[in-house]
C-alpha cells in the first residue's frame, strides 16, 4: 500500500530554491521525499502479524516470570523453614531436658 498523499516535486523544488537551497540539493531532497512517501506502510495484516508476535513474546515472558517467582518462593520458604528449625532446636532440647527433669522429680516424690 502506498501513501495516498499527492506530492508535487516541481513545486517542492521551487520552494526550496526560493528559500536559498541550491537547485541540485533541492532536487535530491525532492527525490528522497518522493521515495519516502511512496514506500508501503503497515496494513492491517502487518499489524495483526506484529500483534501476534508481541502477544507470543508477552506470553513467553509471563510464563518465565511465573516460573521464576515460583522458584524464588520455594527457595525462600525452604530457607525460612531451615532458619526457624535452627532457632527452635535449642528450645526443643530445653523442653526435653525439663520434661526428663520433671519426670525424675515426680518419680522420686511418689516412689
Amino acid at each position: 500500500m502506498t501513501m495516498p498523499i499527492q506530492f508535487d516535486t516541481a513545486q517542492y523544488i521551487k520552494r526550496l530554491v526560493e528559500a536559498g537551497i541550491p537547485r541540485a540539493h533541492a532536487e535530491a531532497l525532492a527525490d528522497g521525499l518522493q521515495i519516502a512517501l511512496s514506500q508501503p506502510v503497515a496494513g492491517d495484516a502487518d499489524l495483526a502479524i506484529w500483534r501476534a508476535e508481541v502477544q507470543a513474546m508477552f506470553t513467553h515472558f509471563e510464563v518465565a516470570m511465573k516460573d521464576w517467582v515460583r522458584d524464588e518462593i520455594a527457595r525462600s520458604e525452604a530457607e525460612m523453614k531451615a532458619w526457624i528449625m535452627a532457632k527452635l532446636r535449642p528450645i526443643y532440647w530445653l523442653l526435653g531436658v525439663v520434661i526428663v527433669q520433671q519426670t525424675i522429680i515426680l518419680a522420686k516424690l511418689f516412689l
